[in-house]
C-alpha cells in the first residue's frame, strides 16, 4: 500500500459515539506522528459531527500540545460549539494515554458569494521542467545529511518539486524564489470531496515553518537544527483543486527568542487563492 493509500485510509476514522472518535497513524518508521496527521484528524472528526454536508471548513486553528507517538491510538472527542443559521464551530481534543495531544477549532460554513479580491501568484517555472525530491537528494548527496537524503527519497503522500533547487537547499535571503514549491498528490486517483478538507490541512504543515529560516540561509535539512510545531491556523479560500500541482510560496514572519513564525500562500495553479497558513514554532540550534 503506499503512503499516500495509507493516509487516506487513516482519515476514517472509527465512531465511537456521536462525538467520539478513534484512529491511529500510519507507521512510515517516524519516531512521532507528523503534525500534518493530528490536524488532518482532528478536521476529519469536525467534518463527522456536521448535519449539513454542504459546510466546508473555512478557518482552523490547532495547538501541538505533546508529541504524538506512533505505536498508540489517537482518541478524537468533539464538542459541538455552535449550529448556527450561517456558521458550524467545532472544538476537537486529540488525545493518547488519556493526556492531551492537540486540540484544534474549526469553523464552517456554507459555499457563498461576495467581495472578491486575493493576491497574484508569484511568478515560477512550470514543475514539469524541475527536478523531483530523488533527482535533488542525488545532486547534492555530498552535502544534504542522510536523514534528509532518505526523507527526500521516500515516495511520500505529496510531491515537492522547489522552483530553484539550489536554494531550496542553501536558500537565499535575497532571492525571493527560493521561498516558492510546487506540489501535488503522488497518485492519478483523485479525493472525494470530503477528504480534500483533510489533505489540504495535511500538506499545509510539510514546510511552512521552513520560511521562517530562509532569512538565515538556513533550512530545515540542517543537521544542527530542531524544529517543534506549536501552533498552526489555517484559512481556506477555495477548494484545492489537487488533480494538477499547487504553488507554495513561504514567507518569514519573524524570529525571536528560539520562536519562529512562518506563513504559506497556497495556489491552485490556475492562480486562484486557495488557502493562507501560519504556524509557530521552537527553533533551537543545537550546540549554540
Amino acid at each position: 500500500m503506499s503512503e499516500y493509500d495509507e493516509v487516506v485510509a487513516s482519515f476514517n476514522l472509527e465512531r465511537l459515539d456521536d462525538n467520539r472518535f478513534r484512529s491511529r497513524s500510519p507507521q512510515f518508521g517516524w519516531r512521532r506522528i507528523y503534525g500534518g496527521l493530528l490536524l488532518s484528524h482532528g478536521l476529519r472528526a469536525a467534518q463527522m459531527t456536521m448535519d449539513d454536508p454542504q459546510r466546508n471548513p473555512h478557518s482552523v486553528h490547532g495547538y501541538f500540545l505533546r508529541p504524538g507517538l506512533i505505536d498508540q491510538p489517537l482518541e478524537l472527542q468533539v464538542e459541538r460549539l455552535l449550529d448556527g443559521r450561517s456558521i458550524a464551530n467545532r472544538r476537537v481534543t486529540i488525545l493518547q494515554g488519556g493526556k492531551p495531544a492537540f486540540c484544534l477549532q474549526a469553523s464552517f460554513r456554507k459555499p457563498g458569494s461576495g467581495l472578491l479580491h486575493h493576491p497574484a501568484m508569484p511568478d515560477a517555472d512550470p514543475p514539469e521542467e524541475l527536478p523531483d525530491e530523488t533527482e535533488i537528494a542525488a545532486l547534492y548527496a555530498s552535502v544534504l545529511p542522510a536523514g534528509a537524503q532518505k526523507y527526500l527519497a521516500r515516495e511520500k503522500v505529496f510531491e515537492l518539486r522547489p522552483v530553484n533547487h539550489q536554494l531550496f537547499v542553501h536558500p537565499d535571503p535575497d532571492r525571493p524564489e527560493s521561498s516558492l514549491t510546487w506540489a501535488r498528490l503522488r497518485t492519478t486517483q483523485q479525493p472525494a470531496g470530503d477528504m480534500s478538507w483533510a489533505l489540504l490541512a495535511y500538506l499545509s504543515d510539510m514546510t511552512v515553518l521552513n520560511g521562517s529560516l530562509h532569512p538565515h540561509g538556513r533550512n530545515f535539512f540542517d543537521a544542527d537544527i530542531t524544529m517543534a510545531s506549536l501552533d498552526h491556523a489555517l484559512w481556506v479560500h477555495n477548494p484545492p483543486d489537487f488533480s494538477d500541482w499547487l504553488l507554495m510560496s513561504h514567507e518569514a514572519m519573524g524570529n525571536e527568542a528560539g520562536m519562529g513564525l512562518g506563513r504559506l500562500s497556497l495556489f491552485n495553479r490556475t492562480g486562484t487563492l486557495t488557502a493562507s497558513v501560519a504556524q509557530q514554532g521552537f527553533i533551537k540550534i543545537n550546540n549554540a
